[in-house]
């Protein structure tokens, strides 16, 4: 009796073993394929892509809003100049906000609901490492529309001002690194902890909108209320605000500028907390 016919479709090919020719990457480096891997997700999304193009139109207006006082210091007071430093921190602030929601809302919660994050620790990725990824996608994304166009702005003023020189420009840029690292640990932690407590990012990201404008208007409600400006630091938009005006412009005192330090350091060891606690409990499971 004749063996069956073989099927073409039914061909086994030994290819046989090939070795993996390529550069292999540290294994300390594998929090920064965790941080690529939030902001490719991210830049999927056109509104983000968006977001990240206009965040650096108000730089161009105060560019121009510059070379006027520039132009015209001799002929106006000091009382009529604009508050540059000011209004630029509060609309790159804004935009900080939303870069968080685009890029943090999925950090945690939806790998606790599709089990990814099984998949992350069964693979040699330790705790701190995955922590750090999730949370360095995030700052990244703060400082791209905070420190970036802060840097080019203070650029902007040393050469186009006659009265600022390099000592001026050296303080600016020194703060701006400090107030952008601030916002990169509170609303990074922030964000992974509501993240944390969410298993849908659309839920996570609602809740952090709700969460940054509330902390806001209930501070400043307090504050007025009681009298006592440091109930400022309770919110993000404000403690940040008022230490930008400090370091930047020189307003404000040193015990003001500390309570609002303070204030932001107290939401990164709670919302730290929060995402250790949620983690340890999701390990022990």
């Amino acid at each position: 009796m004749s063996p069956p016919e073989a099927h073409d479709d039914a061909r086994i090919y030994d290819q046989g073993y090939r070795p993996f020719e390529g550069q292999l990457a540290s294994p300390r480096s594998r929090f920064l394929v965790i941080a690529m891997n939030e902001l490719r997700l991210a830049w999927k999304e056109k509104w983000f892509k968006r977001l990240l193009w206009v965040s650096f139109f108000p730089l161009a207006v105060f560019a121009v809003l510059v070379v006027i006082q520039a132009r015209f210091s001799m002929l106006l007071n000091k009382d009529d100049l604009a508050d540059i430093w000011k209004s630029f921190w509060g609309i790159q602030m804004f935009f900080s906000m939303l870069m968080v929601y685009f890029v943090g809302r999925r950090a945690i919660g939806e790998d606790l609901r599709t089990g990814a994050l099984t998949v992350y620790f069964s693979r040699p990725v330790s705790f701190m490492q995955y922590i750090t990824g999730k949370w360095l996608a995030i700052a990244v994304a703060v400082i791209g529309v905070t420190l970036m166009p802060g840097l080019v702005l203070a650029i902007f003023r040393w050469l186009a001002e006659p009265a600022t020189d390099l000592a001026a420009f050296a303080g600016w840029a020194g703060s701006l690194v400090l107030l952008s690292a601030l916002l990169c640990l509170t609303m990074g932690w922030a964000m992974l902890a509501v993240s944390s407590l969410t298993q849908r990012g659309r839920a996570a990201g609602i809740v952090w909108v709700i969460i940054f404008f509330v902390s806001a208007g209930v501070a400043e409600g307090v504050a007025q209320a009681t009298g006592i400006q440091a109930f400022n630091a309770l919110s993000f938009a404000k403690a940040n605000g008022q230490l930008a005006e400090f370091l930047l412009d020189g307003e404000g005192s040193w015990l003001q500028a500390l309570w609002m330090f303070l204030g932001q350091l107290a939401w990164v060891v709670v919302a730290a907390g929060v995402v250790l606690i949620r983690l340890r409990r999701w390990m022990r499971a």
